[in-house]
């Protein structure tokens, strides 16, 4: 048995910034300039990219280009915008950079997650968020696969596909709650994201999920993330805060140099943007005891390593307020989700 789906539930949408470049300020960034000419050319490769190969063709041609231009986006911000490495806005960036593409490899982007206690890091781990539902949706895809035609019987192998789908639509519901509980969900707009899912899946009765899912242990049973503490059913998802992304603190000098990409089958190397001073990130310079973030978080760390530990720098705090306003995951589907959650079962 094998059940078709891969559902997706986040894409970015802009955000008003002065100057804005992408996500960002570019004012904010190291090197505004060569950022600003950065995300130039790549809009201007992305043209070429859609104008000399897509003609005629379908969706994958256009998807091909996203990708490699979200990818680009992603390299001009680690250039010449290092100082916004942890930032929403490059979080948020590095989230569009990995849906934008098919399979993606969750540890192409680099700064991605940020670390916890990163200077001048998001108020919120968009990135953890983000993580958890690309993890989401490849057990949703993978459904079917864990059944026994032989062992099972039919009502059976059906129930248990339905607990592994309903699984999966409260893990895509629940993840907010799990990373950023104190969020209000239209930062990322989740807000109208269960009832979203009600109306673009009427194969799926959502309402009906607590029957199906009662007796199983969603990451434990199906392999779902377990870093979701709790995966709610109907009528429980959590409401959220009313809280606003912004960033914390400030990171004035380079994580890294160089930063080594991958993805759609090559490397690339990365060179943080030396200049004469670093313009830090514009932060929140208060107390951090009410981040939306993980309940095991603290702030009294006042370093932070990289990913890939090479170097540690110091915090460097910047007064002002920057908030950052519906930077990050819009409810969509792939066209194939009707297919997908048709339920469509081949013995």
């Amino acid at each position: 048995m094998r059940l078709y789906s891969y559902l997706f539930v986040f894409a970015a949408m802009p955000v008003s910034l002065a100057d804005q470049v992408g996500y960002f300020d570019s004012n904010s960034c190291a090197d505004p300039s060569g950022f600003v000419s950065c995300y130039e050319d790549t809009d201007e490769w992305y043209a070429d990219c859609i104008n000399n190969n897509c003609e005629g063709l379908n969706s994958d041609c256009y998807d091909a280009c996203e990708c490699v231009r979200q990818g680009a986006y992603t390299r001009c911000a680690a250039g010449s915008c290092w100082n916004m490495v942890y930032s929403c806005e490059y979080q948020v960036q590095g989230s569009d950079n990995i849906n934008s593409c098919r399979n993606p490899d969750l540890d192409q982007v680099p700064f991605w997650p940020a670390p916890d206690n990163a200077d001048g890091r998001c108020s919120c781990s968009v990135g953890k968020v983000t993580t958890a539902q690309v993890l989401t949706n490849e057990v949703i895809a993978q459904c079917g696969d864990s059944a026994d035609p032989f062992s099972q019987s039919p009502e059976e192998i059906e129930s248990y596909g339905m607990a592994c789908l309903c699984c999966g639509l409260s893990g895509l519901l629940s993840s907010l709650d799990a990373f950023c509980p104190r969020l209000d969900p239209a930062e990322l707009e989740m807000d109208g994201l269960e009832q979203f899912l009600i109306d673009s899946l009427p194969s799926v009765e959502w309402a009906q999920c607590d029957q199906y899912m009662t007796g199983y242990d969603c990451a434990a049973d199906f392999g779902y993330p377990s870093n979701i503490q709790t995966y709610y059913g109907p009528g429980e998802i959590p409401e959220g805060g009313t809280e606003t992304l912004r960033n914390i603190g400030a990171l004035t000098s380079p994580v890294s140099a160089t930063v080594t990409f991958t993805g759609g089958g090559y490397t690339s190397a990365v060179t943080a943007t030396s200049t004469d001073g670093a313009v830090p990130t514009g932060s929140d310079d208060s107390d951090d005891s009410s981040e939306s973030s993980e309940s095991s978080d603290t702030d009294s760390d006042n370093t932070q390593t990289d990913s890939d530990n090479e170097q540690t720098t110091g915090a460097g705090d910047t007064p002002g307020d920057m908030a950052v306003h519906q930077m990050a995951i819009s409810p969509i589907l792939l066209a194939s989700v009707a297919a997908i959650l048709g339920v469509v079962y081949i013995l």
